[in-house]
C-alpha cells in the first residue's frame, strides 16, 4: 500500500490539475512537506484521506487497499481471538505486539491505521504507548482503539476526551471490533 503521494499524483486522484493541487499544498489546505527546499510536495496517505473525507471526494483509489491493524495485547488468548476473527476480513493486513521493543519497531516498519490497544500491558503502561503515538506528527492519523476488562465505566469518558477514537470493554464481541475498525477507516 503506497504512503506517500506526489503532487502529480494528488492532482490524478482528485481529478484536478497540478497547479491547484500545489495551491492547496501551499496554502496549507491539504497538508504536505517537502523533504529538501528544492523537492516536490509528498502527502501521506492518511493526510490525503483526511482531506477527502472532509471534501467528500470519493475514495476509489483505495478499492484493494488493506487496512493495516496492529494488536497490542499482552494475553495470548486475547490475541488468538481477536487474530481468528479479524483474519477472516479480506480488507484487514494483521500484526501481533507483545513488548514494549516489538511495538515501537512494528509502528515503524508496519506503519498502521488502527492500533488495538489493551490499556493494561504486562511489561509496559497501555496509556504511556497511546501518549507517544499522539506526541508524534507521524503517527497522527492513527486510529486507536483502547480495549480492557478492568476499566471502570466513569474511567472511558476521560480516555475518550484524552484522544482514544473508541473503548471496547472486555469481554466484547468481536463483530462490535470489526465493525469499529472498518467504521473509522471509511
Amino acid at each position: 500500500m503506497k504512503d506517500l503521494f506526489s503532487t502529480s499524483e494528488i492532482a490524478k486522484i482528485l481529478r484536478v490539475s497540478v497547479p491547484t493541487a500545489n495551491r492547496w499544498l501551499n496554502s496549507g489546505e491539504l497538508k504536505g512537506f517537502r523533504p529538501s527546499n528544492n523537492a516536490n510536495w509528498k502527502v501521506t496517505r492518511k493526510e490525503l484521506i483526511r482531506y477527502m473525507k472532509e471534501y467528500d471526494i470519493p475514495m476509489e483509489f483505495l478499492v484493494g487497499d488493506k487496512i493495516k491493524i496492529l494488536i497490542v495485547v499482552d494475553e495470548v488468548n486475547v490475541t488468538r481471538t481477536i487474530r481468528r476473527a479479524l483474519q477472516g476480513v479480506d480488507q484487514f493486513q494483521l500484526e501481533i505486539a507483545h513488548s514494549a521493543f516489538i511495538v515501537g519497531a512494528k509502528l515503524e516498519s508496519f506503519k498502521p491505521d488502527v492500533v488495538v490497544l489493551d490499556i493494561y500491558l504486562g511489561d509496559m503502561d497501555g496509556l504511556e504507548f497511546f501518549q507517544h503515538i499522539r506526541k508524534h506528527p507521524e503517527l497522527n492519523g492513527v486510529k486507536i482503539i483502547g480495549i480492557s476488562g478492568k476499566l471502570k465505566k466513569s474511567e472511558i469518558k476521560p480516555l475518550l476526551e484524552q484522544g482514544f477514537d473508541d473503548i471496547l470493554q472486555k469481554p466484547f464481541k468481536m463483530e462490535k471490533l470489526k465493525e469499529t475498525i472498518i467504521t473509522m477507516i471509511e
